[in-house]
Order: structure tokens, then sequence, then C-alpha cells
């Protein structure tokens, strides 16, 4: 068995079809299917179980609701197969031979890890944009971030690459088990890249990630300290390797402010400014301590934030609260025009 496709599933009915039909569809047969049921209360056990008795390769595990790191986890510790690989339950794989592109370049180069491009999809619109989230490194040769850092800093994405399995077990290279939790492919993400010793990047959409499902874990505006949890998890994988804490001291310091601004605006206004003083704290206490990089001078966005940040709270907070309104609008306008192309049409 060369790859084994991991499917977490909780409540996903309306989209999981499409997901299940894009892996089904694709080229490449050496593979399994290990969907992970969370305890889901729709009908997507009844979908699971549809499948299942279609095709061999699909196997079914049903448990109680644990979230996305404890349900990937159950799924990787089950697979069987020499690469694995993430498939969200409510996207679907952008193209029907893109595992055979990921299996052979995984052959090739014998890598720990082949990761490609994924596309922001709007199934409603038909609308595909490419997320280009790997420009800055290069693709189609072996690296790893001691050679190319910059592979620290791009998009999580854990769903659009295949990761070789002795490697992850070797290294104890687990999602966070955080119940309830979103954005646990940070602190996945930092930890393989950073544990890598061969990474081969293709200019290859793998996923069409949905953009509008409302049910998102990723467009809760509650779930205030998940990120901070990923963070300390970041810090603690570190501290027990001092010479992997060295090295890449910087690039944690980048994910970090990077994760924190980013999730910020998304947050229920009344949540904002609890976030906001952690946020502070944490870089305030790093500046203390001399901790923060001097690259943070050289990156434009950061190097005007940060004084706001740190001296200037309310101002930072003004000014990230206008970028959330202003993304709002724009969102907005682009729904509008999308529905009005398609009536026209």
């Amino acid at each position: 068995m060369f790859l084994s496709v991991v499917i977490p599933v909780y409540n996903v009915a309306p989209f999981l079809r499409a997901a299940l039909d894009s892996v089904l569809a694709q080229t490449f047969r050496d593979l399994e299917i290990i969907c992970v049921d969370d305890g889901s209360t729709d009908a997507s056990p009844e979908i699971l179980a549809e499948y299942a008795a279609k095709d061999s390769r699909i196997s079914l595990i049903f448990k109680k609701n644990s979230g996305y790191g404890a349900t990937v986890n159950l799924g990787f510790e089950r697979a069987r197969g020499e690469y694995l690989t993430i498939l969200e339950p409510d996207d679907a794989l952008a193209s029907p031979g893109v595992y055979a592109e990921l299996a052979d370049a995984a052959r090739r180069f014998c890598a720990d890890v082949v990761k490609g491009e994924f596309n922001f999809w709007r199934a409603k619109s038909h609308r595909r944009v490419s997320a280009d989230s790997l420009r800055s490194c290069p693709k189609n040769i072996p690296v790893n971030a001691r050679s190319v850092p910059e592979l620290l800093l791009v998009n999580p994405s854990v769903w659009s690459a295949v990761y070789r399995a002795d490697f992850l077990r070797e290294h104890g290279l687990r999602f966070l088990e955080t119940p309830g939790a979103s954005f646990q492919d940070i602190a996945f993400s930092f930890k393989v890249f950073a544990a890598a010793e061969s990474v081969v990047l293709l200019d290859v959409p793998v996923v069409d990630y949905r953009q509008d499902n409302a049910g998102s874990s990723m467009k809760s505006r509650t779930k205030i300290f998940c990120v901070r949890d990923e963070m300390d998890e970041i810090e603690a994988w570190l501290a027990a390797r001092p010479e992997l804490r060295e090295r890449f001291a910087a690039e944690k310091w980048f994910v970090c402010y990077n994760a924190y601004s980013a999730n910020l605006p998304r947050l229920a206004p009344k949540f904002r400014r609890k976030f906001l003083a952690h946020f502070r704290e944490k870089f305030s206490s790093a500046r203390e301590r001399g901790e923060l990089p001097a690259a943070f001078s050289e990156n434009p966005r950061i190097a005007r934030r940060l004084p706001q940040l740190l001296d200037a709270p309310e101002k930072y907070l003004f000014v990230m609260r206008r970028r959330a309104a202003v993304k709002a609008v724009r969102e907005f306008f682009r729904k509008i025009f999308y529905r009005q192309n398609n009536f026209v049409s």
C-alpha cells in the first residue's frame, strides 16, 4: 500500500460526497481511504456507509467527538500506507491525476514530504483562484528548512501534501489534540518542516479549498486561544530539541506574529481586546528578553505594525478592525457580483 488518505469527518453531509468522489476518481489506485467520523450527528455516517459498500478501499472508523487533532491522529495510527495524506471532507481534490503526481515525486526523491499548491474554491460560483502559497520556494528539487527557511513560513495547508509515514513516526509528529480547537495545522506544519530532511515542492494544485462552508471551524468567531495553544506546542517541541530551537528561533517568531495577527480580526468584537492583551503581552515579554528577531525590521508589514501593537495597542486594534471591515465589504460585493453573473448566464 503506497498512500493512505485520511478523511476526518464531522457533520459535513452537504459536502462529503464531492470529497469522496474526488478521491475515487483518482487515476492513482494504490491507496486506501480511511474515513474517521468524529461523532457526527447529521447524515455523514450514512453517506460513509453507502460509499464503503461500493468501494473496498474505504474503511470506516466511528468514535465519540474529540476534535480534529485526535481524529487525524487516529487515522494516521490505523494507516497502512507508505505515505499519508489528509483530505478535508468539505474540500475536493483539484484534479484526477494529482495523487499520481505527488506519488511520482515521492518515489523519485524518496522525500519525507511532497507538498503542492491549493486553490481557493467557491463551489457555488465555480470560482477557483490559486493560493500561490509556495511562490518564494524552489520547486521540483529536494530542500529542507535549513537551506530554505521560508518553508516554515508557507501557508500550513496540511492537506496539500503527502508525508512519509516512517518519518512522522520516527519524529513523533502528531497533531495537537485540543478538543474543539481550530488551526491545529500550525504546530503540525512547523514541526514537520523543521524536522524533515527532504521536502519536494510542486507547482501543482492539490486541493480545491472550499470558501463557502459557513460551518467551517476556521470561521468560528469564539475560539479565542487556539492559536496560543498551537504556539505553546511549537515552543515545547523546540525546547526539547535545542539544536532546532536555536536554528529556527527567528522563524518561530514570524509564524507566531502571522498567526496572531491573522486571527485577531476573525474574532467576535467582544473577544478582541482579551486576545489583543495576550498577543501584546507575548511580544512585549519577548522584546524585553531580546528574543524578537532583527529580521522583523526588514519586513515592511511587521516593522510598521509591531510598534503599534507594543506601544499603541488601541491604534493597532483600530487598524485591524478596519482591515476586517474592508475585507467584509469586499466579500459582500464579490458575492453580489457572482450572483448577478450566474443569473445573467
